[in-house]
């Protein structure tokens, strides 16, 4: 249960057993993909508007097509992530979501998010995530003045210097080209 830093890769993947399935939550919407489905209990506004606008475009009868549905476009897309090197902070303490689904899937926001590249990787075999890290912990300001961030969102916007810039942020760790 110790901090593992901005190296750590997850490879072992289950469903959480009885004692740990955070009262069949652990797969709700906003964690998971379960009860987006027509007919799905109603849990709140959110729930039913994303249900609303998915079936706009996604056959939305039943969970496991909804759930095949999302992760065939997801593969189709190009979608890059960032994460503070240093946004360590165990949930219990912090300020990031605490509640037992969330929990599952990190004990702070840099774990879970070298957890979701794990998983991606696992789920679709063969794909490299991209993704890297800055120096700093959970700031979207650093995450912005950062040199990937800089070159991903401006793809011939030519970056002057390492550091965060104006934002006074430290040089960055450089990403491998698979991302780990």
């Amino acid at each position: 249960d110790e901090d593992q830093g901005p190296h750590w890769s997850c490879r072992n993947f289950s469903i959480p057993g009885p004692l740990r399935d955070c009262d069949s939550r652990w797969d709700k919407y906003w964690i998971g993909l379960d009860g987006l489905h027509d007919g799905a209990s109603s849990e709140g506004q959110l729930r039913h508007d994303v249900n609303q606008y998915l079936r706009k475009f996604i056959d939305t009868s039943s969970t496991s097509l909804l759930s095949k549905e999302i992760r065939d476009r997801w593969a189709t897309k190009d979608i890059r992530f960032l994460f503070g090197s240093g946004d360590i902070v165990h949930c219990n303490v912090g300020a990031c979501n605490r509640r037992c689904e969330a929990m599952l899937t990190g004990k702070n926001r840099l774990q879970r998010g070298l957890n979701f590249m794990s998983y991606l990787k696992h789920l679709f075999p063969g794909s490299k995530p991209v993704w890297s890290t800055y120096n700093g912990g959970h700031s979207a300001g650093l995450a912005y003045a950062s040199r990937h961030f800089t070159e991903w969102a401006f793809e011939d916007f030519e970056v002057v210097g390492e550091t965060g810039g104006e934002t006074g942020g430290e040089v960055e760790e450089p990403a491998s080209p698979d991302g780990e």
